[in-house]
């Protein structure tokens, strides 16, 4: 059976046998064997599905961490599960949790094309998160300010389609989601593609929708144990976490 190849992966085969031969002789593509090249084929593809797979739950926990504030999407879902039930909170859920997908879709986009356009090296890419992650830090330190305001929440209209509306007024998720694409770097993911922001996108999808579907569950109880300055010390935490890590990534670059 004829097992199609790329051709880089193809020369990459064939300098590899160079290499292990001493560099003795030429290796001529069609002496590769094919089970050779069928196995370094399934090697690349399993790794990329590891990277998916990686990227994905890092996506999530970052989402879960971020969803975390007393935005506009999480205030609608409360209000709409204490004042129209659970079965209405949880369509205000999924509406308010697709425009996460589509925000990191588009600053993984954004960040990848970034990194190609400066040309930044690994010293370059370290500067660049530190400084991100030191401006969130900051954020969330001295900005943040959470707060539940349930009355002023219009529950009248209410679904899918007004969650969706809702989580489309977060212009500012491009910035969080342009610092976790950078973050990935430092971390190892070094050749992303454009493929790999489905699983990026999927995991800030469903770290958003995990959460919110926690408010529908806890309903007004959320609003007991989630007070605004418990929250705010949770976050101020986190800010002095990312501040000292920004800190220490521009510091040792």
């Amino acid at each position: 059976m004829l097992v199609a190849i790329d051709p880089m992966l193809r020369a990459e085969l064939v300098h590899m046998l160079q290499e292990v031969l001493g560099g003795h002789g030429r290796i001529r593509t069609e002496e590769v064997p094919m089970e050779t090249q069928a196995w370094h084929i399934d090697r690349v593809a399993n790794l990329h599905k590891v990277n998916a797979i990686l990227i994905f739950f890092i996506t999530a926990v970052a989402s879960i961490i971020g969803s975390l504030q007393a935005g506009l999407v999480n205030t609608a879902v409360l209000a709409h599960t204490v004042k129209r039930g659970p079965g209405s909170g949880r369509r205000m859920a999924l509406g308010g949790a697709i425009p996460e997908f589509i925000y990191a879709v588009l600053a993984f986009h954004f960040a990848t094309w970034l990194l190609t356009f400066l040309g930044l090296d690994a010293r370059g890419v370290t500067l660049l998160v530190g400084g991100v992650l030191l401006l969130l830090g900051m954020y969330f330190l001295f900005l943040f300010k959470p707060v539940f305001d349930l009355d002023r929440v219009d529950v009248k209209a209410s679904g899918v389609r007004k969650g969706i509306l809702i989580g489309m007024l977060n212009p500012q998720l491009l910035i969080f989601w342009c610092g976790v694409r950078l973050m990935l770097t430092p971390m190892g993911f070094t050749d992303l593609g454009w493929s790999d922001a489905i699983p990026f996108g999927l995991g800030a999808f469903a770290g958003a929708l995990f959460l919110l579907l926690m408010l529908v569950r806890l309903g007004r109880r959320a609003l007991e144990r989630w007070r605004p300055r418990s929250i705010t010390l949770l976050f101020q935490a986190i800010g002095a976490l990312l501040a000292v890590s920004g800190l220490m990534a521009i510091w040792r670059a």
